[in-house]
């Protein structure tokens, strides 16, 4: 009986060692490069509460402009940024991509109208196009003939559109049925779809062992149908 008592002490007491250790794990610093209100931004922090707690894991979110949440990652301020493209190794080789996909992005050409409209990057070379500084991705598709100016706002890149100082604004896109700004701007704009592409959370090279648990959580996700559902129509 002494032997029982002894054993059920030691594994009540490991019990209470690992939930400490949990809760004693720092909560992982995440980076978003949009205003965690926005819709998509709400969602997916919905998906990330779930899957960060089923791999026993924290986090915190905050916002940060594309560019400076960028410099911040790499310079290891942040432990994760959020929302980049699946190529986002081209600006960080370092960090580690976390699979599955959690939403996509899209990319809109949004210009004055006359014009042929692009039906791919392609479409822009040559072109006057501006875009918004920090979303590397959209910097490291343009055409490089493409005459380029990098602007600090959507609403700035648009209204460079509608003043036909650019051809084309490209912008990215939450869902694939409308562009940033549309409601304000689409009486004298037309947008048209250039692109999609996979986004992904992205931690840093320090952490390959949360990535491996989050990517397992996320997987469980997509396989039952969860992250789907949860993600629509932004994914």
């Amino acid at each position: 009986m002494v032997c029982i008592n002894r054993l059920l002490g030691l594994a009540f007491a490991g019990t209470v060692c690992m939930h400490l250790a949990q809760a004693e794990t720092p909560a992982h610093k995440l980076v978003a490069l949009q205003p965690l209100d926005r819709p998509n931004l709400v969602a997916e922090r919905a998906v990330l509460d779930l899957a960060f707690a089923r791999a026993g894991l924290q986090y915190t979110l905050d916002y940060n402009p594309p560019e400076r949440a960028l410099q911040s990652f790499v310079k290891g301020h942040f432990d994760g940024d959020i929302n980049r493209v699946a190529t986002f190794n081209q600006s960080y080789p370092e960090a580690i991509r976390v699979d599955p996909h959690i939403q996509s992005g899209f990319f809109f050409a949004i210009g004055r109208g006359p014009q042929p409209k692009p039906a791919s990057w392609e479409g822009l070379a040559g072109g006057r196009v501006a875009y918004v500084r920090g979303y590397r991705s959209i910097e490291l598709r343009t055409p490089s003939s493409a005459k380029r100016e990098v602007v600090s706002s959507e609403a700035a890149c648009i209204s460079m559109a509608a003043l036909d100082r650019v051809d084309w604004c490209v912008l990215g896109a939450d869902t694939r049925s409308e562009w940033p700004l549309q409601a304000r701007f689409g009486g004298q704009l037309t947008g048209t779809l250039i692109d999609s592409v996979n986004v992904h959370v992205w931690l840093g090279p320090q952490h390959k062992l949360a990535a491996e648990r989050l990517s397992k959580a996320l997987d469980e996700m997509e396989k039952s149908g969860e992250l789907q559902r949860m993600m629509a129509p932004y994914r």
